[in-house]
């Protein structure tokens, strides 16, 4: 598949690389968070970490000025949405959606340092301990998850899944780059991002399948149905197209296919998933 300028562009960008916090401080920061008194993670927060090491090429380390530039965006974003106070369920979609465009803008990292767990697990308890205790508070029994802040399960990080949306669904076609962020609540795409892998790790087939979703008559909401098909809600008719695009991986190679050759596929494999669903 065929690069755009623009990924030309930033490829020629050098790259940040930035600190991977060690094993031993991820589990000692972590339980940090569970020993902080109520509003004390702020206290928690630092630009940098001697338990901490760099990868040795790929980049230039990232410097401690622009850690505190990404920690003043992030914050503001969150500041936004009420912060600290507890989060409406709109105000933490609201953060998120706000965060992932900050994330993919001002991390200026390439997927492979963005694949790295201990990445994310320096700016989750390091840089924005407070933030990500806010936006992922701690259960009844004061229990924090771990997955959402040592990066063991990148999908399901309070930062690593946001900067995942923003990269992979960057449109760099429309004049808000970001707006394919704005389609899908909450559950269904993770639904979609779940199965990234599967359907053949394609930014350029997520997209057609959230564009998809988002120019189908009616769709774009988990309780909607289809103009078409008022007894089919949209969510349904997403699951079922995503199914069948799994299954169309094990005999078809979607890498080789142009970005508008999976639009018209992905287009096809959901009006076939809604005609199966009775539309």
């Amino acid at each position: 598949m065929s690069r755009s300028a623009s990924e030309d562009a930033e490829s020629r960008v050098m790259s940040l690389l930035y600190p991977r916090l060690l094993p031993g401080e991820t589990e000692r920061r972590f339980r940090m968070l569970h020993e902080a008194p109520a509003g004390g993670h702020a206290s928690m927060a630092a630009n940098h970490s001697s338990r901490a090491v760099y990868a040795a090429t790929g980049g230039r380390r990232v410097t401690r000025d622009e850690l505190d530039q990404l920690r003043g965006s992030v914050l503001r974003v969150a500041r936004d949405q009420g912060f600290p106070a507890s989060p409406s369920a709109a105000q933490r979609t609201a953060f998120d959606r706000g965060t992932a465009q900050v994330l993919r803008e001002g991390c200026r990292m390439v997927p492979g340092e963005a694949a790295q767990r201990q990445v994310w697990a320096f700016l989750a308890l390091v840089l924005l301990p407070d933030v990500c205790a806010w936006r992922w508070p701690a259960d009844a029994g004061n229990r924090y998850v771990a997955d959402r802040f040592k990066g063991t399960d990148l999908t399901r990080h309070a930062l690593a899944r946001l900067w995942t949306r923003a990269h992979v669904l960057r449109d760099d076609t429309a004049d808000n780059p970001y707006h394919l962020l704005d389609v899908l609540g909450e559950a269904d795409l993770d639904q979609v991002m779940a199965r990234r892998s599967a359907l053949a790790g394609s930014p350029a087939l997520v997209r057609a399948i959230v564009r998809a979703h988002r120019d189908d008559e009616g769709g774009g909401g988990t309780a909607s149905r289809t103009a078409a098909s008022p007894g089919v809600a949209s969510r349904s008719v997403l699951r079922e197209s995503l199914t069948r695009l799994l299954r169309l991986t094990a005999f078809v190679d979607l890498d080789s296919a142009s970005e508008p050759e999976l639009g018209r596929l992905v287009r096809q494999v959901r009006s076939e998933a809604r005609a199966a669903l009775g539309g």
